[in-house]
């Protein structure tokens, strides 16, 4: 289960929603950062998602053009302090974030409503914010871009 919205550190939820890494999620804590990809040296790696590793065809499958549209190293997610989380792309097949693609980009309203990040046209993750509720004033001293 998630962690609850009422939780007083402020947090990132990463989930998978889509795609191999679906159902697969990890919680970013301010100043962490998260690689996403196909690699197994990836934070959060497709290659060591349990709906990949339970398939029976998962050789072929990882030399499919479909799997390898996810870099080894695909997205850097970055949770800078409450008002910002940064998005940048690591690949040479694209991010996508609400749908845009991106080389770079800083979210400012994740308090206010989540972001889905699409991987090589195949992986689907959304960023939903934990933590203080919305709408909290971030703590003291942590200025909102």
């Amino acid at each position: 289960m998630p962690p609850s919205n009422e939780a007083s550190e402020p947090a990132v939820l990463v989930l998978g929603v889509k795609g191999f890494l679906e159902g697969e999620s990890r919680l970013l804590r301010l100043g962490e950062e998260l690689i996403v990809g196909r690699g197994r040296a990836a934070d959060l790696s497709v290659k060591r998602a349990p709906k990949f590793t339970a398939r029976p065809d998962r050789l072929e499958l990882a030399r499919s053009e479909r799997f390898l549209s996810v870099s080894r190293r695909h997205v850097r997610i970055q949770f800078l302090h409450p008002g910002l989380v940064e998005i940048e792309d690591l690949s040479s097949n694209g991010t996508f974030v609400d749908g845009r693609r991106v080389d770079r980009v800083g979210l400012t309203d994740l308090r206010a409503r989540p972001h889905d990040i699409n991987l090589g046209g195949v992986e689907l993750l959304r960023l939903e914010w934990r933590g203080t509720p919305p709408g909290s004033p971030p703590p003291p001293g942590k200025p909102i871009l």
